[in-house]
């Protein structure tokens, strides 16, 4: 009999081993296929994190227009860092954008001012081009098309190059239209978007369970000496859910007219 009780609980111990292991033993994830993972590239997002530039080159000199901007919250604000560089020289700025105004961060003391005086560009056009991005959420067959994937383990990377100016200047005015730090230098954008040449456009995804980045560029050459490159580059999707204005913008004071004119 003892030695009947002791096969009974090595055969129970057995029984609650191959159980536990069978618990803990997870289910691979099924393999997604290039329109599945693209789908996941449209899906609609509240949050995350941008950053535009344009740089203009030529064989001696550089310029570089940047904007590194933060979106979220209900209704949707921005915090952006502008950053213009040229010459060697550097300089940068922080701005808060929400519906109503752009409130500016003057060092020791915060301004505000009507957002689209200032920069030459609405508030509604900045949350379209963001948010509601018409080459990521609804891009061309053609594009859809060009894209190449490959895949590590659950990691997917979707890949193109594409020369399609019609889908260049589509993935180009959102860029050209809301980088500008002020009216007169999207007045200048906006000129290089009507004289320049588009070259070619390269697109870049990666998707795990959701979208973890999304980028592109574009390049263009302007005359023959100036080399044109737009960029547009979003990643950390949902951090900025519950984004507002910081209490030091909410007590920023008016812009004097003669700052805003000097614009």
């Amino acid at each position: 009999m003892k030695f009947k009780k002791v096969f009974i609980a090595i055969g129970l111990c057995t029984a609650l081993v191959l159980g536990g292991c069978s618990q803990q033993k997870k289910t691979a994830a099924p393999v997604l296929t290039k329109n599945q993972v693209i789908k996941k590239t449209q899906q609609t997002f509240k949050s995350g994190q941008i950053v535009q530039s344009i740089r203009l080159s030529t064989d001696t000199s550089t310029q570089l227009v940047s904007a590194n901007t933060s979106f979220g919250g209900e209704p949707t604000i921005f915090h952006i860092n502008n950053q213009t560089t040229s010459k060697g020289k550097t300089q940068n700025t922080e701005e808060w954008v929400n519906s109503n105004n752009v409130y500016l961060n003057g060092r020791s003391t915060w301004y505000k001012t009507n957002f689209e005086k200032l920069s030459g560009h609405s508030y509604a056009e900045l949350l379209d081009a963001v948010i509601n991005n018409q080459t990521m959420m609804n891009p061309d067959k053609k594009l859809v098309d060009a894209f190449k994937m490959t895949r590590k383990k659950n990691t997917y990377t979707l890949t193109a190059t594409i020369k399609d100016k019609s889908i260049m200047k589509d993935a180009a005015d959102p860029i050209f239209s809301t980088t500008a730090q002020s009216a007169e230098q999207e007045k200048v954008f906006r000129r290089i978007q009507k004289y320049g040449k588009y070259q070619d456009m390269t697109v870049k995804a990666v998707v795990k369970n959701k979208m973890v980045s999304y980028s592109l560029f574009i390049n263009m050459k302007l005359g023959k000496l100036m080399k044109v490159r737009l960029g547009q580059s979003y990643g950390n999707f949902g951090n900025y859910d519950f984004l507002k204005l910081p209490d030091s913008a909410l007590n920023a004071k008016p812009l004097p007219k003669s700052s805003t004119k000097s614009k």
